[in-house]
């Protein structure tokens, strides 16, 4: 299996001091009905001023006003990472390819899933992909679990949620240099459990998956990404995004919509020292509207599309975490 279609680490771990480079693996999962969202993270990191860390993220969203964030950062000696089978080891938490534990404070977890054999990366062409983070210092994403089904518990203090065949994700990404803003959706908790969509928004610049019934319909080569046939963004902005796109056979238009009352403000900090803000809401409604060539057109919705708005300058107003030094 070619390398981007696995979890196994690209970095080689622990990097040396002052080498910028940045790992994240992060997963979601929640009922369907919106009510809840589980977000965790396993990120290393390696800082141009010298920063290097580890750090275990959790977050659950909860409808019903019982949301928190937990994040907590090790030593990279902390961190041990298998390749064959994928595994990332903390003192608190572990991850693989189809499961994930974890402990931090408060908030525990015990999670699992059969792996996707589907993994949606923003370019096709892998080599297009490679040569960019060769020579353009871009770095790479692959959803390497873009629509699965979990099961487990997650246990905020004496309250305890039971997740059985709920819809989630997972996803790896990597780089010296994160891109300065980005927008994302993925969202597979439509009435139909075979429907998922993905979307990422690079500086205006759009790829994008719909999956259904077993077929996949990527959005994702250049021509889709630039040019006069490319997806395009017709409204966004914090917490309101519509975009369309057309091409593989079929033709979508999704909106987002995020609630205010149910955002997490996190922040993020990059391989050049600065941060990346991110107003990020589990439970976003999602109104797909699309057409796979020779069908009727299908309008699907969901409240439980996982969204965030990314930027080098807080989306939202008010406090975000942890609190970098």
């Amino acid at each position: 299996m070619p390398r981007y279609d696995r979890n196994a680490a690209v970095y080689d771990w622990p990097v040396p001091v002052g080498e910028p480079a940045r790992e994240v693996w992060y997963g979601l999962a929640g009922p369907a009905d919106g009510s809840a969202a589980f977000w965790y993270r396993y990120t290393l990191l390696s800082t141009e001023g010298g920063r290097q860390e580890a750090r275990l993220w959790a977050a659950l969203t909860d409808t019903e006003g019982n949301s928190v964030f937990r994040s907590r950062s090790f030593p990279l000696s902390d961190a041990t990472l298998d390749d064959a089978p994928f595994a990332y080891d903390l003192p608190t938490g572990t991850l693989t390819s189809g499961r994930t534990q974890g402990d931090l404070d408060d908030v525990s977890w015990d999670l699992s899933y059969t792996p996707d054999d589907y993994a949606f990366t923003p370019l096709r062409s892998q080599r297009l992909t490679d040569f960019l983070y060769r020579v353009a210092g871009t770095g790479k994403h692959w959803s390497r679990n873009e629509a699965v089904r979990v099961s487990g518990e997650v246990t905020v203090g004496d309250r305890t949620l039971t997740f059985d065949d709920v819809p989630g994700h997972q996803g790896h990404t990597l780089g010296a240099s994160p891109p300065p803003t980005w927008t994302w959706v993925q969202c597979n908790g439509f009435d139909d459990p075979s429907l998922s969509l993905e979307c990422l928004n690079l500086d205006g610049t759009l790829s994008m998956c719909l999956r259904r019934d077993g077929v996949v319909h990527e959005l994702n080569r250049l021509h889709h990404v630039v040019g006069p046939r490319a997806n395009r963004n017709e409204r966004l902005e914090p917490g309101h995004w519509r975009f369309t796109g057309t091409g593989d056979g079929v033709q979508l238009t999704a909106e987002v919509v995020a609630d205010p009352d149910h955002w997490q403000q996190v922040a993020y900090m990059t391989p050049d020292d600065t941060l990346r803000y991110n107003a990020h809401c589990s439970v976003s409604e999602v109104t797909l509207r699309y057409r796979v060539d020779g069908e009727q057109k299908v309008q699907a919705t969901s409240e439980a599309g996982r969204a965030e708005w990314v930027d080098t300058t807080k989306p939202v107003s008010g406090e975000y975490q942890p609190a970098w030094d």
